[in-house]
């Protein structure tokens, strides 16, 4: 069929589908402004739900989705349903909500009579970091590869050890920003060297899996380093949390999580007693492979384990901790 054909597609101000046939540089009075609202079917597929139609018909939209500057959720058509291939619709949304599955987003809709109506769409898929360590939100499709949501402003952690991502978006009057966050609840685990994880779902790999520098002893936690977005540029953050020897399962990190929980992860480690004060550790991972990081911990931290601890580690000096079985002299 002739481009001319083609049906192209607008969003107006109210948030309201605009149809018209033929190229775009036809006249406005080919323009159909269409009452309705947009609807996110199963696969992700975007429809408009027509008010006018008794049938409740829907118009299908197929294309790839993505985020603009504003974190507005864009759709670019592709040549399906006589669509305009390329023909881009950017919806006016917020996001509202997060989790390991979902991206959710506020619409409001306005009709030809002035009301206002407004609606939530959720997108599934599952979280991923891409190659520099920006996050990104991989919406899932009946057939393909996902399409990528890619959020370009900086995530922090904070002191319950979440994600938080911050970004603005254009204020209703002209000139003015908003400031808006997300946060993204799940749990960290350090199995590498220069790899760090934060887990959302580990049954769906709905994960971030960030390229770091060696981790750095902080006496708050572990502090990183990683190199953020195409600029090269660095930011540092540090997980928060208080380690503990156990006799049955070595070295642990607790990592506060929020509403008062906690996560532990258990390291093994080669350690010695330096001038009778302190431990030195070097920490390994579940695989007993060196993590390069390097640790020193009061002896007191064995206190309330047992003096034969204290009195093995004074006559031995040098010890050993495997990652969930516990201390060997």
């Amino acid at each position: 069929m002739a481009e001319s054909l083609k049906l192209t597609y607008e969003i107006d101000p109210l948030n309201r589908l605009i149809s018209r046939s033929g190229k775009r540089s036809l006249l406005p009075s080919f323009r159909s402004v269409l009452d309705g609202e947009f609807k996110i079917n199963k696969n992700n597929s975007l429809a408009y739900q027509l008010k006018s139609s008794s049938s409740h018909r829907q118009l299908k939209l197929q294309g790839n989705y993505s985020l603009d500057k504003d974190h507005n959720l864009t759709l670019t058509l592709n040549n399906e349903n006589n669509q305009l291939s390329g023909n881009r619709l950017t919806l006016k949304t917020r996001i509202i909500g997060a989790s390991s599955n979902e991206l959710a987003f506020s619409v409001t809709t306005g009709d030809s009579t002035g009301k206002q109506h407004f609606y939530i769409l959720r997108l599934s898929g599952k979280w991923q970091a891409d190659k520099y360590n920006r996050l990104s939100f991989q919406a899932s499709k009946e057939n393909g590869p996902p399409d990528t949501l890619t959020f370009r402003a900086s995530w922090q952690v904070n002191k319950n050890n979440e994600i938080i991502y911050s970004y603005t978006r254009a204020g209703l009057k002209r000139g003015t920003r908003i400031a808006q966050t997300l946060a993204l609840s799940g749990y960290w685990n350090i199995t590498d060297k220069y790899r760090l994880i934060y887990i959302l779902d580990q049954k769906i790999n709905s994960e971030f899996n960030f390229k770091v520098s060696l981790g750095k002893p902080d006496k708050r936690g572990l502090k990183y380093e990683l190199g953020f977005g195409t600029a090269d540029a660095k930011k540092i953050f540090i997980i928060f949390g208080k380690w503990k020897i156990n006799e049955r399962l070595g070295l642990i990190f607790e990592i506060p999580t929020g509403k008062n929980g906690s996560k532990d992860i258990v390291f093994g480690a080669d350690g010695e007693l330096t001038n009778g004060y302190a431990l030195k550790l070097r920490l390994k991972n579940e695989s007993n492979r060196d993590l390069g990081i390097t640790l020193r911990l009061s002896r007191s931290i064995l206190k309330g384990q047992g003096q034969v601890f204290l009195e093995t580690l004074k006559e031995k000096k040098e010890f050993s901790i495997v990652g969930g079985i516990g201390l060997r002299w």
